[in-house]
């Protein structure tokens, strides 16, 4: 890495850790603040937030990823990522029930954001849980701990990686042609819904970067990885295509860099983030970014979209958002030294709007929040490629 390049990186990595929990809603400005509430794999949006003004509103939503999105897959295996204890989802807006979702947050996650802003009166049901007529609407398939690379996580215990999600996946659409009667009304239909897909954090952080469980850092170079590991997202994203996908959005790996995991875990030499996992991040999101372009050129009837988490989480302070107001070095749940996840029945913060990380990796909902709306309306000009969610939604 050339001084130039590490230079940059620095100022990157520093802006990292002033994100705002201040959110851009229009004109005005918000602040994201904490509740207490029960919890349900399955929840009727809050009337408040169920009248989109958007007239983008999708009638399906499938969702593919790791623990960014997982919202109960990986209740039931076997294996340690899991978040189905609490104090996970404590301030998830239910009043049913008062056992965890399984989402690796304290509130809703990034898929549930964007069903809001979709429009829907539900949030997308996890695959374990879906049955009857309710697949038309969309399913989750993420899985927490789960990667690009079918290998990545597996110390974790069983996760579902995304070749095993787009498996799941073909059993949905066999589900669709049997509810819809045919296969061309199930094929119509799935091209009008709209698909994310979030992974690559755990191809870094739980297998590039542990050398004691896998090889892949002694095979590659950063830069090999990163071909490779787009090498196979692209199969993926073809292969999801072949399966009736037509408006796609693919998140890139955020700076997994500056998590308090990260820290405890790896030399910064003195920097706010650890350099060198940051730096073969962006050597993936770049080539991400080329991948979108690619397959745009050559699926036309199609549109795919990048959504840049590094970059929309870099923000710089504002007089309206001094820096010595967030909580950005620390876990805001009670996290074991050096581990990823909170403390079974662990203490947790009081006021969880000023923290951005709710344990060793994972955000806080008003971090899942952020990246959701600058994802679904753009604030800059690089924040999406070669557009927003919102304008994907309307083709």
């Amino acid at each position: 890495m050339t001084k130039a390049m590490r230079a940059e990186l620095r100022l990157r990595s520093r802006a990292y850790l002033v994100t705002t929990i201040i959110l851009s809603l229009g004109n005005y400005w918000v602040q994201i603040e904490g509740a207490s509430h029960s919890h349900s794999h399955f929840h009727s949006v809050s009337k408040s937030k169920s009248k989109s003004k958007s007239k983008s509103r999708m009638d399906c939503y499938f969702i593919f990823g790791d623990s960014q999105s997982d919202n109960g897959n990986n209740n039931d295996i076997k294996g340690d990522a899991m978040a189905n204890y609490k104090p996970y989802g404590i301030d998830f807006p239910n009043q049913n029930s008062p056992t965890p979702t399984g989402r690796f947050t304290n509130g809703r996650n990034l898929p549930d954001f964007i069903a809001e802003l979709l429009g829907f009166h539900d949030y997308i049901p996890p695959f374990r849980n879906t049955t009857g007529w309710n697949v038309l609407k969309g399913v989750n398939y993420a899985s927490g701990g789960s990667g690009i690379h079918s290998e990545t996580g597996r110390m974790l215990g069983k996760v579902l990686s995304i070749n095993k999600q787009l498996e799941n996946h073909n059993h949905t659409i066999s589900r669709i042609q049997g509810s819809l009667g045919s296969k061309l009304a199930a094929t119509k239909h799935l091209k009008s819904c709209l698909y994310t897909v979030q992974a690559g954090s755990n191809d870094y952080l739980n297998n590039y970067f542990l050398p004691f469980s896998y090889k892949t850092s002694a095979q590659f170079t950063p830069q090999q990885y990163a071909v490779a590991l787009n090498k196979q997202l692209s199969h993926q994203l073809e292969e999801l295509y072949d399966r009736g996908g037509r408006k796609v959005a693919v998140f890139g790996v955020g700076g997994i860099g500056c998590t308090p995991y990260a820290r405890a875990n790896f030399e910064h030499e003195g920097s706010p983030c650890v350099e060198k996992i940051n730096y073969a991040i962006q050597l993936f999101n770049s080539g991400l970014k080329s991948l979108i372009h690619d397959l745009n050129t050559k699926f036309t009837d199609a549109k795919f979209i990048f959504i840049d988490v590094f970059k929309i989480s870099t923000m710089k302070p504002t007089p309206l958002v001094p820096a010595d107001l967030l909580v950005l070095d620390a876990p805001c749940c009670e996290v074991p030294v050096g581990q990823l996840q909170c403390t079974p029945f662990g203490k947790v913060c009081g006021n969880r709007s000023k923290y951005m990380f709710w344990d060793g990796v994972h955000p806080t909902e008003l971090g899942f929040k952020l990246v959701a709306k600058r994802a679904f309306n753009a604030k800059e000009p690089d924040d999406t490629y070669p557009f927003d969610i919102s304008h994907l939604v309307r083709l």
